[in-house]
């Protein structure tokens, strides 16, 4: 059994994570995965969720809390993956790095299946956490990117990002001075924050672009501006069931919208429309994830 930190899961090319992610989707959308919806058990205050899943290899779980804490306090996370043929744990990951890998994952499939052109001449990524980190790093080993503009609230933070992010990836990335500046024009725009309140503009948007949203989907939270479907005649997301767990609680609740699965053959969608990605979080994603990471690390050492 391995247990991985971070520091482990930094050395794995991102490849190896989007190819596991990649093919647990493909399993869910062909009814070969164990993907239900996340469970919360409740403490008052806060919370201990669940997202457990795997396919006929894996088996595991991932599980987060939501307890009050103080500012900047370190998140710790587990994720515990079983090999189904032995019923030992192949391995244990500690930490949020690995649920923040597998989320650009799903970010970077979604892109290159949603986005026809192989060149994304402008990308639009509103956030700088580390959300939007391992968004550009999915994305980035999947398309070239011409210019990648770059807007959160404070000047620091997305400079210190965009100059970090640039080394580190040898790409174009620039910070912008509003959010508005950042989508006009975008072929790509990537919402990454933990806002309540929609973070950019409908109209911004220009034809034919596709949006994916990372952040809060709920009726009273959502980062996303709801009138955007007014524009979009596809929507896709990694986990519809998710989506349909949520119930009223949901954004689009009350819109009776079809949601396609990301793991889709085709997709319905016309020249000119806006494509709208709903990243959910896939249960066994993280799982498969782990899998894969010790497989590499087992190879390499031989």
């Amino acid at each position: 059994m391995r247990i991985l930190q971070e520091d482990d899961l930094n050395a794995i090319p991102t490849r190896v994570f989007l190819d596991a992610v990649r093919a647990q989707i493909d399993a869910d959308a062909r009814g070969e995965a164990i993907s239900p919806p996340r469970h919360r058990v409740d403490f008052d205050p806060g919370a201990l969720v669940f997202t457990c899943g795997g396919n006929k290899d894996l088996a595991g779980f991932r599980v987060y809390d939501t307890f009050p804490k103080r500012k900047n306090a370190v998140e710790e996370q587990l994720v515990v993956v079983f090999d189904r043929a032995t019923a030992k744990i192949k391995g244990i990951a500690i930490g949020e790095r690995l649920g923040a890998i597998r989320t650009g994952c799903l970010g970077g499939v979604a892109i290159d299946r949603l986005v026809p052109e192989e060149r994304i001449e402008k990308l639009a990524l509103i956030g700088t956490g580390t959300q939007a980190q391992t968004q550009l790093e999915a994305i980035l080993s999947l398309r070239e990117v011409g210019k990648v503009s770059v807007f959160s609230r404070s000047m620091e933070r997305r400079g210190n990002f965009a100059t970090d992010m640039a080394k580190k990836l040898s790409a174009n990335i620039t910070p912008t001075s509003s959010a508005e500046r950042a989508v006009r024009d975008a072929d790509v725009v990537i919402l990454a924050t933990n806002s309540s309140e929609p973070v950019i503009d409908t109209e911004w948007i220009k034809h034919g672009a596709h949006v994916t949203t990372l952040g809060p989907k709920f009726v009273d939270r959502h980062e996303l501006p709801l009138d955007i479907v007014a524009r979009t005649r596809l929507i896709v997301s990694d986990s519809p069931q998710q989506i349909a767990g949520q119930g009223n609680k949901h954004m689009f609740h009350d819109q009776n919208l079809p949601v396609q699965h990301l793991g889709a053959q085709t997709f319905n969608s016309a020249a000119g429309d806006l494509t709208l990605f709903l990243s959910a979080g896939l249960a066994g994603t993280e799982v498969t994830a782990l899998s894969a990471a010790i497989d590499y690390l087992d190879q390499q050492s031989g």
